[in-house]
């Protein structure tokens, strides 16, 4: 029998991690583009309604739900980040920002100042507490680049 592509000996290849979401609907991944209700454009004809497709707005936010799901659940819950999968969320999506950081203990008082409820994990809304904090610290300097421009 030929093993599916991409199939480790011992190793969690496609089947395995079917299986794994079969026997435990709460790891099923949710494509965050269902979470989304599309609304209906009208056509020339009144009688032909076609779904639109995402906004750039609406693919952001489903991009921000995917990396949040694929960190999140690695340690058993899938609806909150711990403090090794918050590590290495950093470290893979905003390596640069990590790499740039002179103390080594910056992204554990990150995490502490995160975790707004002290259970040790952020949760969707203390994530995206840590997004907006970034956007705005880049809209600051980009606004702070553009004035001192002019």
């Amino acid at each position: 029998m030929r093993k599916p592509r991409g199939a480790e000996p011992g190793g969690a290849g496609p089947e395995r991690q079917r299986t794994r979401e079969a026997a435990d609907p709460a790891r099923r991944p949710v494509r965050a583009s269902l979470l989304l209700a599309r609304r209906p454009v009208l056509r020339s004809s009144p009688n032909m309604a076609k779904v639109s497709s995402p906004t750039e707005t609406e693919r952001c936010i489903e991009s921000l739900i995917a990396v949040f799901q694929r960190h999140a659940g690695r340690d058993g819950n899938n609806c909150k980040l711990s403090k090794p999968e918050f590590l290495i969320f950093m470290n893979t999506e905003l390596g640069a920002f990590t790499m740039n950081q002179k103390d080594p203990g910056v992204l554990d008082r990150m995490m502490k100042k995160l975790d707004l409820d002290s259970d040790g994990q952020l949760d969707f809304q203390e994530f995206l507490n840590l997004i907006g904090g970034l956007a705005l610290a880049c809209h600051d300097s980009f606004i702070k680049s553009t004035s001192s421009q002019k």
